[in-house]
């Protein structure tokens, strides 16, 4: 039996994540899995972030080779993925999500807290930003790129005090100890779809294999996270948090948080209700975003 193609970034991150789904996908269906390792447009860091030459530097080439059929199957950090879909791809499978909060690294094991006053945060999210500034309104934020070791790095060089990490990368890499303190999502709102995977193939391909890797809890959770980004009109710069948690067995809490866009200096928004389909998780997503915008 021929094997299937998986098409990964070649980060450590990228790669530890693609063989977690090859891993998966041999054990269901007894097919060997081949990563293929593809060079994102996102992994040039001299292209800035603010300006990429094509929305979702981090997985538009990874889909060009899906499309062309280069390979059979892609594997994306959600929160990586534009919120809108692209014709003729589809995404089959959303493993049961990982840690979906975000990961202080600071230098002696110090708190967002602890930090001394002044002290140099490396992050390039103007999420992570606005959110560390509410609280901490001293801390000095300094851009930084680079896979997970590079910017753990930079706390060990000292260049700064911390750096701020998704932990659901910090873990699946095995560096959960490099974590001094998880923020709290009411603290700092994660990302949409932070600590989730998205397995994507063309339409009508390997859908039917790769459902049996859903997990449908983490697939309405990040519907309707994602139902906020493009509710909200959301660029891949824009400062947005979006995080579902359930509460009970079909009680969906949402809470979302946008800063810094369409004349909104800040607002925040929660909701919780019923959801037990893609329409309901979306629907939620939806009313929060038209209430964030409403400032």
């Amino acid at each position: 039996m021929i094997a299937l193609r998986l098409g990964t970034r070649g980060s450590a991150l990228a790669r530890t994540q693609s063989g977690l789904v090859a891993a998966a996908l041999t054990a269901v269906t007894g097919r060997q899995v081949e990563l293929v390792v593809i060079r994102a447009e996102g992994d040039d860091v001299t292209i800035p972030l603010d300006a990429p030459p094509r929305p979702g530097a981090f997985v538009a080439t990874l889909r060009d080779a899906l499309e062309a059929a280069e390979v059979d199957l892609v594997v994306h950090s959600f929160k990586d993925l534009p919120s809108a879909p692209l014709a003729g791809l589809v995404v089959a499978a959303i493993p049961a999500r990982a840690d979906a909060r975000d990961a202080l690294c600071a230098r002696d094991g110090l708190t967002l807290a602890g930090l001394p006053q002044g002290a140099r945060i490396g992050t390039s999210s103007p999420r992570r930003a606005a959110g560390l500034r509410r609280v901490r309104p001293d801390l000095q934020i300094v851009p930084v790129r680079g896979n997970v070791d590079t910017r753990l790095r930079k706390v060990d060089d000292g260049q700064v005090d911390a750096v701020v990490l998704a932990a659901a990368g910090l873990q699946r890499l095995g560096r959960g100890d490099a974590i001094s303190e998880l923020l709290d999502p009411d603290v700092c709102v994660p990302a949409p779809a932070q600590g989730a995977l998205a397995v994507e193939c063309r339409v009508g391909a390997l859908e039917s294999v790769l459902a049996s890797l859903d997990d449908d809890a983490t697939r309405l959770a990040v519907t309707a996270e994602r139902a906020v980004l493009a509710g909200v009109e959301a660029a891949c710069t824009t400062a947005v948090g979006a995080y579902a948690a359930w509460r009970g067995a079909d009680e969906l809490e949402l809470l979302a948080e946008l800063s810094d866009h369409r004349g909104i200096d800040y607002a925040r928004s929660s909701r919780q209700v019923r959801v037990t389909t893609s329409a309901e998780a979306e629907a939620l997503g939806l009313a929060v975003a038209r209430e964030l915008l409403a400032g």
